[in-house]
């Protein structure tokens, strides 16, 4: 099982906001910016990889109840949306990976176990 806390142990990522849970599993991925289109695919214990910086990414993380979301392209997050997400029990990572490349070495860290 990976956790959140695994993510930032062994992946390039950084944590922006929140407090990772030990016991949070993760258990995939999803690459999307349409939120609509997110919001009805985006399962539970999922990383959100995203360029998306708005409020409504909170809304719908929260929604979705995902594992975390992961900003890549070196995306940045106000730090009132960053406050929200802390509010909501969400974490929030980043990655100046681009998309493609972030949810490839996820993919890695997912099928090895670590």
């Amino acid at each position: 099982m990976i956790t959140v806390p695994d993510l930032l142990n062994h992946y390039p990522c950084r944590l922006l906001a929140g407090v990772p849970d030990k016991e949070r599993a993760v258990s995939g991925g999803y690459a999307c910016d349409m939120l609509s289109w997110v919001m009805s695919r985006l399962e539970t214990g999922d990383v959100w990889l995203t360029i998306l910086n708005s409020i409504n990414v909170i809304a719908v993380a929260s929604l979705a109840d995902c594992a975390c979301v992961l900003l890549t392209e070196g995306v940045v997050m106000e730090q009132e949306i960053l406050d929200k997400a802390v509010e909501k029990n969400l974490v929030i990572l980043g990655t100046d990976l681009p998309t493609y490349e972030a949810a490839v070495a996820l993919n890695q860290v997912l099928q090895t176990g670590l």
